[in-house]
């Protein structure tokens, strides 16, 4: 369902507010460097070798973050969906070249927010630091966790995990990449789906 521009601001809006309680001179400043836009299925947010100026914050579709290993394979580290905040964050924060890319694997529409100014905002301003801090905890927290469902859950209980988190990932996500993602063979992931279901 195609969202109106103001309840996309909206979304925005609450979800920068649960972080920090921004003056309306610093919402503003927020809303001049942010804008919307649209990749269509299989187009990158960012490129592998990139230096990341953007952070996205999903309206619709979903993303998926890719690795390749030395030997060239590619595997899905990480999933993006509506009302989640993705960019190669490390980054962003370091302007070094990214070691990841972000690939759209439906159309997506977002607000992009272009990040070096956001590095001058954070000498000048606390509630900016505040922000972008808590951001960063919520990243590191999102990817303990994800590092501990995959080395101490079974396959089958991956799966279910993902389930419960990220309903739209079973609707949205090509199988190949459901299955990179729970780190399980696409035919291991075919034979647990039809177990749950029969």
């Amino acid at each position: 369902m195609s969202l109106s521009a103001s309840n996309k601001i909206y979304l925005v809006k609450e979800s920068i507010f649960k972080l920090a309680n921004f003056s309306s001179e610093e919402w503003d400043f927020y809303q001049s460097i942010i804008d919307e836009v649209i990749f269509k299925k299989k187009e990158y947010l960012t490129k592998k070798g990139d230096v990341e100026k953007y952070a996205y914050f999903i309206l619709e579709g979903a993303v998926k973050y890719e690795a390749t290993t030395d030997e060239g394979k590619q595997i899905c580290v990480d999933l993006g969906f509506q009302g989640n905040l993705v960019s190669s964050f490390a980054s962003c924060l370091a302007q070094r070249p990214s070691a990841i890319a972000i690939q759209a694997v439906t159309n997506v529409r977002a607000f992009r927010l272009h990040y070096p100014p956001v590095l001058e905002l954070l000498e000048t301003s606390k509630n900016a630091e505040r922000f972008h801090r808590m951001i960063a905890e919520q990243l590191y927290i999102r990817e303990t966790r994800r590092t501990y469902t995959l080395i101490s859950k079974s396959a089958e209980d991956r799966y279910l995990h993902l389930l419960e988190n990220q309903p739209d990932a079973l609707r949205l996500i090509p199988i190949k990449d459901l299955a990179s993602y729970l780190g399980i063979h696409p035919d291991s992931l075919s034979r647990i789906r039809n177990s749950i279901k029969g």
